[in-house]
C-alpha cells in the first residue's frame, strides 16, 4: 500500500503558486459608471444560486457511501490531509488580501482560522519548503504520527483534485480578491454548522469513545471542529451574514462571487470523489493504530451526519435553514 496517493501529480502542470501573487489587489475591469449596489444581499444570492449544486453534492458517489455508513478511518484521514492543503492556501490568501474592502468585511482570522489546528508550522508555497520546523500537526499527527508528517504534508504530494482546488483560489484572487468571499463563506459556514455534531460522532464511531469515558471531553483527533474563539456560534453566523450583506459590490462582481461559490462546491465534490477513487485503488495512506479504534471498521454514523464532510455544501444549507 503506498504511503501517498499515486494519482498523476499536477504540481508541475500549473504556473500558479501562492508565493507569486502580487499584493497589488488586481481588479476586474468594469464600467466605471457601474453602480455599487446599495443592498447587495450576497448571503441570500449565494444561498439561492447554489441550491442545485446542493442536490448534486447529495448525489455524488462518496456522499452515497457516507449515507450507507461505508467510510473507513483511512478515508477520513485522507480528508484531513486535504483540509490541511485547502485551509493553508485559503487562509494565506485571505491574509494576503485582508486589506481588500470586500475581503476585510468577512475576514475573521482569530475566530475562524483552521490551519493552526491542523498543523503548527508554516509553509512557504513559493519555495515549496517549510519556513519553520514542524512542531505539531494536531489532527494529522494524531492519525499518522510525527514520523510521517513530512511526506504526508509535502505540497509536492497534493493530489490533482486538491491541487486544482488550491490553484482555483489563486486564479480567483488574480481576477479579483473579492472572489475569496465565496471560499470563506462555503468552507467556514459549513464547518460551523455541522462541525460540533460531527466531532461528537467522530469521537464515538472513529475514536471508539463513550460519553462516560474520561477522554470524551478531549479534542484529540477532532481539533478541527472546535472554534475556541467563538462563543455563541449562531450569533457569530448571524454577524458573518450581516457583514456579508454589507459588502459593497457592483452587480457584475456580485454575480461573479455567486458563480465562484458554485465552483467551490464543485471543487469540494471533486475532492470527495478523488478520495473514493484512491480508496477503491487501495492507494490511501493508512492511519496509525489508535487506541480503541479498529482501523478497518466503517464509520456507520455518516448517514445521520452528511453535514460535516460531504457537504460543506450541506453544512451551509443548515446555516441557511437557521435564518
Amino acid at each position: 500500500m503506498s504511503e501517498i496517493a499515486t494519482l498523476p501529480s499536477a504540481t508541475n502542470e500549473s504556473q500558479t503558486e501562492l508565493g507569486s501573487i502580487s499584493v497589488s489587489n488586481p481588479r476586474i475591469e468594469t464600467d466605471k459608471e457601474e453602480a455599487i449596489l446599495e443592498d447587495p444581499q450576497l448571503a441570500g444570492a449565494m444561498r439561492e444560486g447554489t441550491k442545485a449544486i446542493h442536490r448534486a453534492a447529495e448525489q455524488s458517489v462518496f456522499t452515497k457511501k457516507f449515507i450507507k455508513g461505508d467510510i473507513t478511518i483511512d478515508e477520513y484521514g485522507r480528508y484531513i490531509q486535504c483540509l490541511y492543503y485547502v485551509y493553508s492556501a485559503m487562509e494565506e490568501l485571505l491574509d494576503k488580501y485582508k486589506d481588500c474592502p470586500e475581503v476585510k468585511a468577512v475576514h475573521f482570522p482569530k475566530e475562524l482560522n483552521r490551519t493552526h489546528v491542523l498543523r503548527n508550522g508554516n509553509l512557504d508555497y513559493k519555495k515549496k519548503q517549510r519556513k519553520s520546523q514542524i512542531q505539531s500537526f494536531l489532527d494529522i499527527e494524531h492519525y499518522y504520527g510525527k514520523e510521517r508528517l513530512a511526506q504526508l504534508t509535502d505540497i509536492k504530494n497534493m493530489t490533482p483534485a486538491v491541487k486544482e482546488y488550491v490553484d482555483s483560489m489563486v486564479v480567483a484572487c488574480k481576477l479579483n480578491p473579492a472572489l475569496m468571499i465565496a471560499y470563506s463563506y462555503t468552507r467556514y459556514l459549513g464547518d460551523l454548522s455541522g462541525g460540533q455534531i460531527l466531532a461528537g460522532r467522530l469521537k464515538k464511531h472513529v475514536l471508539g469513545l463513550d460519553e462516560k469515558d474520561s477522554l470524551w471531553d478531549s479534542t484529540k483527533g477532532v481539533e478541527f471542529y472546535y472554534f475556541d474563539n467563538i462563543g455563541n456560534q449562531n450569533e457569530f453566523k448571524a454577524t458573518y451574514r450581516d457583514c456579508l450583506d454589507s459588502v459593497k459590490v457592483t452587480q457584475k462582481v456580485k454575480d461573479l462571487i455567486v458563480e465562484e461559490s458554485l465552483k467551490c462546491f464543485a471543487l469540494n465534490i471533486a475532492v470527495f470523489d478523488e478520495i473514493y477513487e484512491l480508496s477503491q485503488k487501495k492507494e490511501l495512506a493508512p492511519v496509525n493504530s489508535i487506541e480503541k479504534v479498529d482501523s478497518h471498521k466503517s464509520i456507520s454514523f455518516w448517514g445521520t451526519v452528511i453535514t460535516g464532510i460531504t457537504a460543506v455544501a450541506l453544512g451551509v444549507l443548515i446555516f441557511h435553514k437557521q435564518r
